[in-house]
Order: structure tokens, then sequence, then C-alpha cells
């Protein structure tokens, strides 16, 4: 199962959002601080826009732990430099570092849920947009 998550963490990593669909359930949410919808169609559109903003993004897991047979804790981080156009913003040059934690539901080995807990003011904060 924890193996569906890793294929997750690398579509972020590789921006493979054709992969979206064999890893989420057709009727898969997503949540986070700034959205909320269908997740392959939230995450298409996430995963695109982090790329051309921060084309070197990496995510890495810092820790995965199960809380039940289908319920798991993923602890991340992610890194990047600004190169490109964030939410209108012109590039920086700044480095990001971003710290969060999902709760990921599975069903069917696919993943069903996602609630995604990050403080999206670093982003304004690293890249000194306030």
């Amino acid at each position: 199962m924890k193996e569906i998550i890793e294929k997750y963490v690398a579509v972020w990593n590789s921006n493979g959002i054709s992969s979206l669909e064999d890893i989420f359930s057709k009727k898969s949410r997503y949540w986070d601080s700034t959205q909320e919808g269908g997740a392959i169609g939230l995450l298409t559109g996430s995963i695109a826009a982090t790329h051309k903003a921060f084309p070197n993004i990496l995510f890495q897991i810092i820790s995965l732990s199960a809380s039940g047979e289908n319920q798991f804790f993923l602890e991340w981080q992610m890194t990047g430099i600004n190169s490109g156009e964030f939410f209108g913003y012109p590039p920086t040059g700044k480095r990001i570092e971003i710290q969060g934690l999902d709760s990921i539901k599975l069903e069917s080995n696919k993943i069903a849920e996602i609630k995604s807990f990050y403080d999206s003011g670093l982003f304004s904060q690293q890249l000194e947009l306030q």
C-alpha cells in the first residue's frame, strides 16, 4: 500500500500528471488550505503550475506511517528555486523549503482522499512577495 503513496510523491517530482489516474480512484478528493475538490483535476493543475514556477522541485518523504489498514500519514518536505511565474508573480530566484503533512485514505489499492496540511503563507514569505 505504501508503494501507491510513493508513486504519488514521484508524480510531484517528475511532473508525471498522466500517472494520476493510475494511482487515484475516479471519485477521489483532495483538500488543502487553498483548494478542495476532485483530486485528479486539482492535482493536474497544481502539479503543472508548481513545475512551471519551480522546475527543479523536489518532494522528499520525511516519514510515512500507517494509522490503520487504509489510512496513512505522509510527512514531506518540498524544496525548489522559483525560476518561473508563480500565480502571476515573476520569478524571484528565491529558494523555498516547505514542510507538510498529508492524511491519505486508500480504497481498492488507490488513493481515495488526501487532506494536505502546510503553511501556504510560507511561499509568499520565502519568495519575498509580501
